[in-house]
């Protein structure tokens, strides 16, 4: 039987910002630019929402601080919990959430109250989060009992409890969409429990498959696995600004410095590189992040620097640059290049052109065209390529 633990550390963003921002005060803090990416628990009572456009959270809660949203330092924070908490376990997955993690208990000689226990205060020493911890048989019931217990605490789902536990909770804590929350509401249905006490029939009648993997995860049936994440070796530099850079010539000269240097690290060796992903720290907060996928994989930074330059300059940062970083990513020992479709299939081109004469034959006109570089240099994709069409004859 399987055993999983599910890690949630509610109000992530907010949380990461409050360690990061020492000088913030204020209690309410909302996160995000057109909606709400995340808010503090004081915001929450006011009844801002995740999702809400920040105009109307600002309506219901006009005096909190507005932060711009800072996901490339979010989502290195996460890696490094989830590095953590691989050295408690090989089988770690990361959820569909800021803050939310599973890793597997199977084969560990651990047991599981004081596992939990320990890793609660695990996360709170090194990282200052203090989250809460659900261990069930599936995946949804240790997440329903992280995300319902309080923060610094744990519960154990017995395995074949699940459905018990579930039953007094809230169906705001099954994967059903809005429009199958409203129907809900309007039939009156408010707990797990009055889902699974229908029907199966009925109820997927009405709801279609959403409705019977709703059903099912609310009798307590989950076998969805879980799915270790695959960790792509990178070689990452960063570059602290001495003062906040406008000019799009002092950043470039930046981003060139760390590619070289990135290059030039030992961990890369003599590996070829894939992609290239540029990030920025911006004043003010927020960021910004360039990922740049080479058609080729390079050995050399020179023909790294020539694509991220070109890419740098069609997207620059908006707003002046306190950090800049360098992700190299995508590293083999084998160099490949994404070649022409028809390169060296001489015989397959000539098939093609018999294709297209039979057509024209038999519609007076080709139905087939090719495209034509013109001006592959121009920043207007039309003005880059033509379709010209093939000649029949």
């Amino acid at each position: 039987m399987n055993t999983i633990a599910c890690i949630y550390i509610p109000r992530f963003a907010v949380e990461a910002e409050r360690q990061r921002r020492r000088d913030t005060t204020t209690q309410l803090i909302l996160i995000g630019d057109a909606t709400v990416l995340d808010c503090s628990l004081g915001a929450d009572a006011s009844g801002v929402r995740r999702g809400m456009r920040m105009s109307e959270a600002i309506g219901l809660c006009h005096r909190a601080e507005v932060l711009p949203p800072d996901t490339p330092y979010y989502e290195r924070l996460l890696d490094e919990i989830l590095d953590f908490m691989e050295t408690l376990s090989p089988e770690v997955e990361r959820g569909d959430g800021l803050g939310l993690a599973y890793l597997s208990l199977n084969g560990l000689p651990v047991q599981v109250e004081p596992f939990a226990d320990d890793l609660i205060s695990g996360l709170h020493r090194r990282f200052g989060f203090m989250s809460s911890v659900g261990v069930a048989t599936g995946k949804f019931s240790a997440r329903v009992a992280a995300c319902s217990t309080r923060p610094g605490a744990s519960r154990i789902i017995p395995g074949g409890g699940e459905g018990s536990f579930m039953a007094p909770l809230p169906v705001k804590y099954l994967p059903a969409s809005e429009a199958m929350s409203w129907r809900l509401d309007l039939l009156g249905i408010t707990t797990i429990g009055e889902v699974a006490a229908l029907p199966l029939g009925a109820f997927q009648a009405q709801f279609g498959p959403e409705g019977k993997r709703c059903w099912d995860l609310a009798c307590g049936v989950d076998d969805e696995p879980l799915l270790p994440r695959m960790k792509e070796e990178a070689v990452v530099r960063r570059l602290q600004m001495p003062a906040p850079a406008v000019a799009l010539d002092v950043i470039l000269i930046g981003v060139e410095r760390l590619l070289q240097a990135a290059y030039g690290d030992p961990r890369r060796g003599s590996r070829w590189v894939r992609k290239a992903v540029v990030r920025a720290t911006l004043d003010g907060g927020g960021a910004w992040e360039l990922p740049v996928p080479f058609r080729e994989a390079y050995s050399d930074p020179r023909d790294a620097w020539f694509a991220i330059k070109a890419a740098i300059v069609r997207c620059p940062p908006e707003r002046p640059v306190e950090e800049l970083e360098v992700e190299l990513v995508g590293l083999s020992y084998e160099s490949g290049k994404q070649a022409p479709m028809f390169e060296g299939k001489g015989k397959l081109w000539q098939q093609v052109e018999e294709a297209v004469r039979q057509l024209g034959t038999q519609r007076n006109r080709p139905s087939l065209g090719k495209v034509m570089p013109v001006d592959p240099s121009s920043r207007i994709p039309e003005r880059r390529a033509a379709l010209l069409e093939m000649d029949p004859e």
